[in-house]
């Protein structure tokens, strides 16, 4: 890939997170010590939690996609070394001094992150990237072997994902708002990342889902699409456990 290509990739990147850039021209969101949080209810703490089961305690951590700062003062806060990472420094504003490195995860990111990592945190970018498999390459040549990474990404197999397919053609969070405005342009399903994963090497450790996906689901006019999630979610053979708004898993690099 030349220069040229580059450039045009980190463009695009630019201009699918310009809302995270913007903090979504100032709409209310959850916060963690004032810092916006760019994620459903409760996957911030369910990756810290996941985190902590399986990262000694004090470990190196280097979080992708790191936003606003709310997930990496969080992480600073439980007493983790922690780096951040993500497109945008200007954006980045926790409170407590932490390390900031700026990459593009659709570029060469790898060189730019140093390692190895004692664990790697990456809430929420897949679904940002072009090609996921090469995040999840890149993550395992940053850690150490035994390093732990902890992801999450929107769950296509929760009963309102299938559901909003059905009814619109699109999965939840990946319709044309969500692309335009949230930069949403990959969806995978868990069993893909299992596979993934699989092939590179790594181990589950953790394997989870987080959020209610009917939350956003009240109003009237939406009644139609509730009502096919709650048939689907009668006769759905995935295990409640795994059925949240939000899939969250942790690996272990295995050598």
């Amino acid at each position: 890939m030349d220069e040229t290509d580059d450039t045009a990739i980190a463009g695009d990147s630019s201009a699918r997170a310009r809302s995270f850039a913007t903090r979504f021209g100032g709409r209310k969101l959850q916060a963690y010590r004032g810092i916006p949080i760019f994620a459903a209810p409760g996957v911030h703490e369910a990756g810290l939690a996941a985190l902590q089961a399986h990262a000694p305690a004090g470990a190196r951590v280097l979080e992708l996609g790191a936003g606003g700062g709310a997930l990496s003062q969080r992480l600073h806060d439980a007493g983790f070394a922690v780096v951040a990472c993500d497109l945008f420094a200007d954006n980045f504003t926790p409170p407590d001094p932490i390390e900031f490195r700026a990459a593009d995860l659709n570029a060469e990111f790898v060189a730019a992150l140093g390692g190895p990592w004692d664990a790697i945190v990456a809430l929420e970018p897949v679904e940002h990237l072009e090609n996921p498999r090469h995040l999840l390459r890149g993550c395992r040549e940053l850690l150490r072997p035994g390093g732990i990474l902890v992801l999450s990404t929107p769950n296509l197999a929760n009963p309102v994902s299938q559901a909003s397919f059905l009814r619109q053609g699109d999965f939840q969070w990946f319709a044309e708002a969500d692309y335009r405005e949230q930069g949403h342009i990959a969806p995978v399903a868990p069993s893909v990342l299992r596979r993934c994963f699989d092939e590179l090497g790594f181990a589950q450790v953790h394997e989870g889902s987080v959020a209610n996906p009917f939350r956003r689901l009240r109003s009237l006019r939406k009644l139609g699409r509730r009502l096919v999630a709650h048939a689907l979610s009668a006769l759905s053979g995935t295990p409640r456990h795994l059925r949240g708004e939000v899939y969250l898993g942790a690996w272990r690099r295995a050598d």
